[in-house]
């Protein structure tokens, strides 16, 4: 398999090298900028730059607050990411007006966020059946746990603004409820 690293190498190789081609070959801002955004192998490159992105932030945090996963705590990711696909599945299917690509990366932003909270939660389960776990791991959960809540206070405040804004039902009722 494919490590993230050389993925991500080879994404921004690519992404690069077509930001390049475009402003090289434009010369100007908003030219380039139409063309990056029309052209379907730029877009398609620039939408796999921001999933790299998002696959090294979840790298990254979990890196910092929880170290390496344990056996169960992978089972209990894997087992609730499928659950919660098909959900939101399923809920795409009702909001299918506002779907855009902006819908997609706020899916994908939402199912990495649960996905930390699933592993706080079993960090804390397994810290408090533990009768002996350091320090570190106390100030690490807990700075993820307050990590968390100022994520979840970003995502809810950036979800009902349009809400508020335009007074009307939309896929803003979704992510402020989930």
């Amino acid at each position: 398999m494919i490590r993230l690293q050389t993925y991500a190498a080879f994404s921004l190789l690519a992404t690069t090298s077509a930001v390049y081609y475009a402003f090289s070959s434009r010369e100007q801002f908003y030219p380039a900028m139409v063309y990056l955004s029309s052209s379907k192998i730029c877009f398609v490159l620039l939408l796999n730059t921001g999933l790299v992105a998002m696959c090294t932030t979840w790298q990254l945090v979990k890196r910092i607050f929880l170290g390496t996963l344990r056996e169960a705590e992978v089972e209990q990711l894997n087992e609730q990411s499928w659950r919660e696909v098909v959900e939101i599945l399923f809920a795409v299917t009702i909001f299918r007006q506002d779907f855009s690509v902006a819908f997609l990366a706020m899916v994908a932003a939402l199912l990495l966020v649960k996905a930390l909270h699933w592993l706080a939660q079993k960090r804390v389960d397994y810290i408090e059946t533990t009768p002996s776990v350091p320090m570190l791991s106390h100030i690490r959960i807990v700075s993820f746990m307050v990590f968390l809540l100022a994520v979840d206070c970003i995502f809810l405040s950036r979800s009902l603004m349009p809400l508020i804004k335009n007074r009307e039902a939309s896929v803003a009722i979704f992510f402020s409820f989930e």
